[in-house]
C-alpha cells in the first residue's frame, strides 16, 4: 500500500442502500440500525480500490475520506484500560464492530447493563465479562480504527490492568459455612440481589449462580467489606458473607467422612486440569476436602498441595482409576513457618511443561518454596499481562517476547528451549519453494513473530513473500486449532511449534499417512551459515524477586538445569509425568521429547547467542522497536 487511506460513514447521511457492502464487503457492514459503518480500514491495494468504488457509488455521498494528516496528530490506539463508554461515544461504529466480532458482547452492550456500568467499565472488564482475551478485543478494535501500528508500538503496555480491576482474580477461599439457598443472577434480579447483599447480617451468607460475569455484584460486596469467593466453571458461583471471626476445630477423623467430599474427575478433561485443580484446592474450606480422580497418582501435585496444608490418602480403584482424597487442615493453633518464600509461577509455552513438572518435584524447591499459584495459560498472550503487572514471580516465556518487555523490570538469566518451529505439509515438500501458492495456516496474526520470521526466510531464500498465502485465525491463529485442522485434513500446509508439531506427526505416522517436515532451524542456517540453534524460550524472573531473593533465584536456576538434564535422559518417565499438563497420550509426548531441543544456556554464551539473534531480527525488520545496549542486561545474571 503506497499511501494510507482511511474512510468513515456519515451516519446522518446513510440511507441504508447497502451499495458499499456489495462492493467492499471486507471493509463495510450494515449495523443493526441499518446504517452502514466501517468494520475495518483497508489493508491492501485491492481493498483500497474497493473502498474507493464504494465512495464513488454511494448515492448520497455518505462515505468520506478521513483527514489523515489531522487525525494522526496525537492519534492513540484503544488499550485495555480505555473506558468503553468514552471509546464508543468517540467511535459509535465500534459498537457494531464488537457485536459483529462476537455475540458475547450482546449482554455487555445491552442498554440496561451498559448504562449502569458505563462509569467504570474498561476493555479489561469486557475481557473478563466475555471471556475473550483482551489482546483479541484490542486487535479487532484497533484494526477497525486503523491504529494497529500504534498498538504494536506500545505492546505489551497496552494490556496493563487498570487500578482495582483484579477483584475477581483475588477471590478468597471459603472459610465459612454456606446457606443451602441459591439465587440466580441476571439483569432482572440485579436490584433484588443488591438489596439482599447490603442487608446481610453478621455471619449472614448468600450464594449466587450466574452465567455472566458477576463483576458488579463483587464490587458491591467488596465495597461493604464483605468476604467474597468466586468460582468459574460452566458458570460463575459467588459466595458472599458478612464476616465474623470464628475458630475452627481440627477434625482428626476426616478419613471417616472422606467419601462425602466433592469429586473432581479430570481423566477425560480436554483442557489442562492444573488450573482447575489448584482453584479447587484454594477454594476448599478448612476442615473440608475434595476427591481428585485421575488415571495415576499425581505425585508433583500431591507434593504441592501438601505444602499448602493438605493431608491426603490415595486409593487405587483400577488400573486407570486412582482416587486421591485431599483434606485441608485448619490453621488455628498451628505454627506457620515463615521461612519459605511464596512464589507465583506461570507458563504460556507448552514446550516447557515436562521441565516444569520435573522442577516442581525438586526436594530443594519443596523445602524452600511455597507455590502460591501455578497458572498455565492456553491463550499465550494472557501471560504477558501477568509479567507486565508483576503478578508472576517466575514465568516461562518466549525469548522474542523480551523485546516487548524491554521497559519492564525482569530478568531472563537462562534459555533452555531452542528452535521449536516447523512447517508440515500433507504433500511432498522439501523447501519453501514447494509450498509457494499454498494456503499456509499460521499461528497468531500477521504482525506476530511466526509470520514475520517465515516471510524473512522466504525473502532470504530468493523468493517473493507475496507469492505465499498466509491464513490467520479470527482474530488469532491458535496452535491447537491449526494442529487439529491439519490432522483432520482441513489444512494441508501449517506452521506449528512444539509440542503440537510432534502430536500431528505422531497421529499421521500412526495412520500411515506421509507428510513432509520443513525445519526452521535448517532454513535459518542455510541463510545464516554456522548460526546453530536459535533461542526460543526461557525462564523469566520478576526483577524484585530476582534481586531480593538471590539465594532462591540461584536455587531455581540450579534445579531448572537439573530438571532439563533429567528430562533429556528419562524421556519415557518424563512423558508419563507430563500427561497431567499436556493431556495427550504418552507416546505423542515421548515423540515430542525426542524431537525437542532442551539445552540450558546462561552467562556469556547466552549473551553472545541472544545478541547475534536479535541483530538479525533487527537488521531484517522483524523487530521494529529500537534496542539499546542496556536491553541485554536482562539476560545477565
Amino acid at each position: 500500500m503506497e499511501t494510507e487511506k482511511t474512510y468513515k460513514v456519515a451516519n446522518d447521511e446513510c440511507i441504508s442502500c447497502h451499495a458499499c457492502v456489495e462492493v467492499a464487503g471486507n471493509n463495510f457492514k450494515m449495523g443493526s440500525d441499518e446504517i452502514a459503518f466501517v468494520i475495518k480500514q483497508p489493508e491492501n491495494d485491492i481493498e483500497i480500490e474497493q473502498c474507493e468504488e464504494a465512495l464513488d457509488i454511494c448515492p448520497v455521498g455518505a462515505i468520506l475520506h478521513k483527514d489523515i494528516a489531522a487525525e494522526q496528530i496525537g492519534r492513540e490506539p484503544v488499550i485495555a484500560t480505555s473506558n468503553i463508554k468514552k471509546t464508543i461515544d468517540q467511535y459509535p461504529f465500534l459498537k457494531e464492530v464488537l457485536l459483529e466480532f462476537s455475540n458475547k458482547f450482546d449482554k455487555l452492550l445491552n442498554p440496561i447493563v451498559y448504562n449502569k456500568l458505563a462509569r467504570f467499565v474498561t476493555f479489561n472488564d469486557a475481557s473478563r465479562v466475555t471471556g475473550i482475551s483482551v489482546c483479541e478485543i484490542l486487535h479487532v478494535i484497533n484494526k477497525a480504527l486503523g491504529t494497529m501500528d500504534e498498538l504494536q508500538i506500545i505492546a505489551p503496555d497496552c494490556i496493563k490492568y487498570d487500578e482495582g480491576e483484579n477483584i475477581l482474580d483475588f477471590s478468597q477461599p471459603i472459610t465459612w459455612d454456606e446457606t443451602d439457598e441459591r439465587y440466580i443472577y441476571n439483569i432482572d434480579t440485579l436490584g433484588e440481589l443488591t438489596e439482599k447483599i447490603s442487608k446481610l447480617p453478621p455471619q449472614g451468607n448468600i450464594v449466587i449462580i450466574s452465567v455472566s460475569n458477576p463483576l458488579e455484584l463483587v464490587k458491591i460486596a467488596k465495597g461493604l467489606d464483605f468476604f467474597v469467593n468466586v468460582e468459574k466453571n460452566r458458570e460463575y458461583r459467588i459466595s458472599i458473607i458478612n464476616p465474623k471471626s470464628e475458630a475452627r476445630v481440627p477434625d482428626s477423623d476426616w478419613k471417616e467422612r472422606k467419601g462425602k467430599f466433592d469429586k473432581l474427575d479430570v481423566r477425560d478433561m480436554q483442557t489442562d486440569p492444573f488450573d482447575v485443580i489448584f482453584k479447587k484446592a484454594y477454594n476448599i474450606p478448612e476442615n473440608d476436602g475434595f476427591i481428585l480422580i485421575q488415571r495415576f497418582e499425581p505425585l508433583p501435585l500431591i507434593n504441592m498441595l501438601s505444602e499448602m496444608g493438605f493431608e491426603y490418602l490415595t486409593e487405587y480403584k483400577s488400573a486407570n482409576e486412582v482416587w486421591v482424597y485431599f483434606y485441608k487442615t485448619p490453621r488455628e493453633g498451628k505454627i506457620v513457618s515463615h521461612a519459605k518464600a511464596e512464589i507465583v509461577i506461570q507458563s504460556a509455552t507448552p514446550v516447557a511443561y515436562p521441565v516444569i513438572m520435573r522442577l516442581l518435584q525438586s526436594d530443594a524447591i519443596q523445602k524452600n518454596v511455597v507455590i502460591k499459584e501455578l497458572r498455565v495459560w492456553e491463550e499465550t498472550e494472557k501471560h504477558l499481562a501477568w509479567i507486565v503487572n508483576g503478578k508472576a514471580d517466575i514465568s516461562f516465556s518466549a525469548v522474542i517476547t523480551s523485546v516487548k518487555l524491554k521497559d519492564a523490570d525482569i530478568k531472563i538469566p537462562a534459555i533452555f528451549v531452542w528452535d521449536n518451529f516447523v512447517i508440515l505439509t500433507r504433500y511432498q515438500a522439501h523447501d519453501l519453494i514447494d509450498i509457494r501458492g499454498k494456503k499456509i495456516h499460521t499461528p497468531l496474526f500477521e504482525e506476530a513473530p511466526p509470520a514475520k520470521i517465515t516471510k524473512y526466510l522466504i525473502k532470504a531464500s530468493g523468493l517473493n513473500p507475496d507469492d505465499f498465502e498466509f491464513i490467520y485465525g479470527k482474530p488469532f491463529g491458535r496452535p491447537e486449532e491449526i494442529y487439529a485442522d491439519f490432522v483432520s485434513g482441513i489444512a494441508d500446509t501449517v506452521i506449528l511449534r512444539e509440542p503440537e508439531a510432534s502430536y500431528a506427526i505422531k497421529i499421521m505416522q500412526d495412520r500411515g499417512e506421509n507428510i513432509s517436515i520443513i525445519s526452521y532451524n535448517e532454513l535459518w542456517n542455510k541463510i545464516n551459515p554456522g548460526f546453530g540453534s536459535f533461542p526460543n524460550a526461557g525462564i523469566v524472573f520478576k526483577g524484585t524477586t530476582f534481586r531480593n531473593n538471590p539465594e532462591l533465584s540461584a536455587l531455581f536456576l540450579v534445579e531448572l538445569k537439573n530438571a532439563i538434564d533429567w528430562v533429556n535422559n528419562h524421556q519415557k518417565k518424563a512423558a508419563q509425568l507430563s500427561y497431567d499438563m499436556m493431556r495427550q497420550p504418552t507416546d505423542r509426548i515421548e515423540l515430542f521429547l525426542n524431537r525437542v531441543n532442551f539445552k540450558y544456556v546462561s552467562g556469556e554464551e547466552l549473551m553472545k547467542k541472544v545478541k547475534s539473534y536479535f541483530d538479525i531480527l533487527i537488521k531484517e525488520g522483524m523487530i521494529e522497536t529500537e534496542i539499546s545496549e542496556s536491553f541485554y542486561d536482562i539476560f545477565r545474571t
